[in-house]
């Protein structure tokens, strides 16, 4: 929701993190007046009582796609084979320690046996994968075609083949210690209108 937060509400005083990140930052005593996440990890704050039933909102979805720096050749993905030829081709893979899609693409790389097989393999603890492949540090990149969006100096190549595909849902909730429960609540209105959901679009996130 970065491209998104920062089109749609420019000044909004917000934190970006990782889902992994922020599940556990949140488990040390981390609070805001809502939080935006996985579905999965709303779930998760629902079950620990940390944001308020009945206030979440699905917000939307994307899947996992690959980038390349700006007017850099393209390789072919548009099937897994094509995929596993052109990641085992590449001088360097970039995926995310933490994020979701990050996670999904480790296990994706061992699942197909090219873990070890990659020339080289950079794992981002933190900010956009992305930045690695725009800064000629990474031949190509792993993440969440919504997070690919906003990064300048890359090209998307396309989302991962249907075979290996997985999207992520999206969703927001107010939590239970915001001391601005009123303001949270028009803040999740907000997320429901056009603007926020052409915002969306135009981030590669498919609103709910």
């Amino acid at each position: 929701m970065k491209g998104v937060l920062e089109s749609a509400a420019p000044g909004l005083r917000a934190e970006f993190h990782a889902t992994q990140a922020l599940l556990k930052s949140i488990a040390e005593g981390a609070s805001a007046d809502v939080v935006l996440l996985t579905a999965e990890g709303i779930d998760e704050l629902t079950a620990r009582g940390t944001v308020v039933p009945g206030s979440r909102l699905p917000l939307g979805s994307s899947g996992v796609g690959i980038a390349v720096r700006k007017g850099a050749p393209q390789p072919d993905i548009r099937s897994l084979e094509a995929l596993k030829r052109s990641l085992l081709a590449a001088k360097s893979v970039a995926h995310s320690r933490h994020g979701a899609s990050g996670l999904y693409f480790a296990e994706l790389l061992e699942r197909l046996g090219l873990a070890d097989k990659l020339k080289k393999r950079i794992i981002v603890d933190k900010g956009p994968v992305a930045a690695r492949v725009a800064s000629g540090e990474a031949e190509l990149a792993a993440q969440l075609l919504c997070e690919l969006a906003p990064v300048s100096g890359i090209d998307i190549v396309g989302p991962l083949p249907s075979e290996v595909q997985k999207y992520y849902a999206f969703s927001a909730a107010m939590m239970t210690a915001s001391p601005n429960q009123d303001a949270a609540r028009a803040f999740l209105e907000f997320l429901r209108t056009e603007p926020v959901r052409t915002a969306m679009r135009n981030n590669l996130l498919e609103p709910a």
